[in-house]
């Protein structure tokens, strides 16, 4: 293994880490995300804030993170049959942008809590094993609501899964995976507290889902209402440029008329004219 070159890419990913889509894609509502909710600038705290559809854009945008780095780790130092550099390689690169999402230097070491990005790391490393357990865990909040202890189960199954894996034990991968276990925890440390005396903060799906329900037919009714407005100014526009129209023609009636009106008693006036001078001739000639 070339060693220059994994320190390279340990670097490269910390900083691919440190680019928070949370906190992206809440400056772009013109919102804060660590003056709301929980504070923190993850997924679940964007999907409290703004609803299911901020809240997976953050999460896939966070997971395509650790999928990248992880991608890259593993066919850089080996790819498909290069155990155990491949694998080393990928959890070396995907716990550097576990660490950059966590503590990102960029944004003061305040970030989210890692678990996207753990996710996008497992997809790579362990694709079937880790969608498994992403379902089990989505179920779990569902009728447990703590989305906390499906993240840290989550991870807990993640490495302990890969470790049972391994072709053969190697002591350098166990230790990267039981780091990615650690910093995930720490990071919980919190919610874990608050778990344990019973004040942990609730994600019910099902409220969440009706609101974000409610929400859409609000925005919908709305914007139909500015169409009807935008359809009743538009006739009314119509109908005065009509009425314009119509009093033009009519004006422009008025004065052909006239002119008509005028040009015929010109005619009468000449033609009574010419009668009296003819009458006037056959009296002189008589």
């Amino acid at each position: 293994m070339t060693y220059w070159l994994l320190a390279l890419m340990v670097f490269i990913s910390y900083f691919i880490g440190n680019v928070n889509f949370g906190k992206i894609l809440s400056k772009a509502r013109n919102v804060d995300l660590t003056k709301r909710g929980s504070g923190n600038l993850g997924a679940t705290n964007m999907y409290r804030t703004f609803g299911a559809k901020l809240g997976y854009l953050t999460l896939l945008l966070d997971a395509l993170k650790g999928i990248v780095v992880s991608l890259a780790g593993y066919f850089i130092f080996g790819g498909i049959g290069g155990y155990p550099d491949n694998l080393i390689g990928l959890y070396s690169c995907g716990l550097a942008a576990i660490l950059g999402h966590i503590f990102p230097v960029i944004n003061k070491f305040k970030g989210g809590k890692g678990i996207s990005t753990t996710v996008g790391v497992f997809l790579v490393a362990q694709p079937v094993v880790t969608l498994i357990t992403f379902v089990i865990c989505f179920v779990l909040v569902w009728f447990v609501k703590y989305v906390s202890l499906a993240s840290l189960i989550l991870v807990t199954v993640g490495v302990v899964a890969q470790n049972l894996m391994l072709p053969e034990p190697n002591l350098t991968i166990s230790l990267l995976t039981f780091a990615i276990f650690v910093i995930t925890w720490f990071a919980h440390r919190k919610n874990i507290e608050r778990l344990i005396i019973g004040k942990e903060n609730e994600t019910n799906i099902k409220v969440k889902i009706k609101r974000d329900q409610k929400k859409q037919q609000k925005q919908e009714i709305k914007q139909e209402k500015i169409e009807i407005k935008h359809e009743i100014k538009n006739e009314k526009k119509e109908q005065k440029t009509e009425k314009k129209v119509e009093k033009k023609e009519i004006k422009s009636n008025k004065k052909y008329l006239k002119r008509q009106q005028k040009s015929s008693k010109k005619n009468r006036h000449k033609h009574t004219k010419v009668k009296g001078k003819s009458k006037k001739k056959k009296k002189g000639t008589q």
